[in-house]
């Protein structure tokens, strides 16, 4: 029979068995988990933010339930530009955060900062071009949404169904135009 002893520094546990061994093991997995979660989290950020990278990811990375496709999501930021911040690049951001946890840390011999920059490596020098490539359309509908959203004289005339939303959920602004 094992009898643990378990001691409890904040949030490091240290647990011991009668026989000798530890199960510093678990924490350690634990450990280099939320290290991997990190790892992601930064190489996204940092590497993956352009939109248009985020969505090759999106397009290498398909979601599997997917409510509306992509090219009517694309089509629809000529009309919507807000989505594209609002929305669409944090929902690409998961799914490239997914897929780089996912993917990126198969080579065992390797170490994890390794695996991660060696697969970014490969994503950014040939699965995004090819993907872009392949996506020429999307792409190009997407830089001129970009270009129309960050142009300085862009007026955005909103629609009489979009009006009315923005009229019930900010009254104060409809009193004020």
């Amino acid at each position: 029979m094992r009898q643990l002893s378990v001691c409890d520094h904040r949030s490091r546990q240290s647990e011991t068995l009668r026989d000798g061994k530890s199960l510093q093991g678990k924490y350690l997995t634990e450990r280099v988990i939320m290290n991997r979660v990190e790892w992601v989290k930064s190489a996204v950020s940092e590497q993956l933010s352009d939109s248009y990278d985020l969505l090759a990811m999106r397009l290498l990375f398909p979601p599997e339930h997917v409510v509306v496709n992509i090219q009517k999501e694309i089509k629809d930021l000529y009309v919507y530009p807000e989505r594209l911040e609002s929305g669409y690049c944090d929902e690409w951001r998961a799914i490239a955060t997914r897929a780089l946890f996912r993917n990126a840390f198969g080579e065992h011999w390797r170490s994890d900062e390794e695996n991660l920059q060696l697969y970014l490596k490969y994503l950014r020098s040939q699965a995004i071009p090819q993907c872009v490539h392949q996506n020429v359309e999307l792409f190009r509908m997407l830089g001129e949404a970009l270009a129309i959203a960050r142009s300085d004289n862009t007026i955005a005339f909103p629609d009489r169904r979009r009006q009315a939303l923005i009229n019930i959920i900010w009254p104060e602004k409809a009193a004020r135009d």
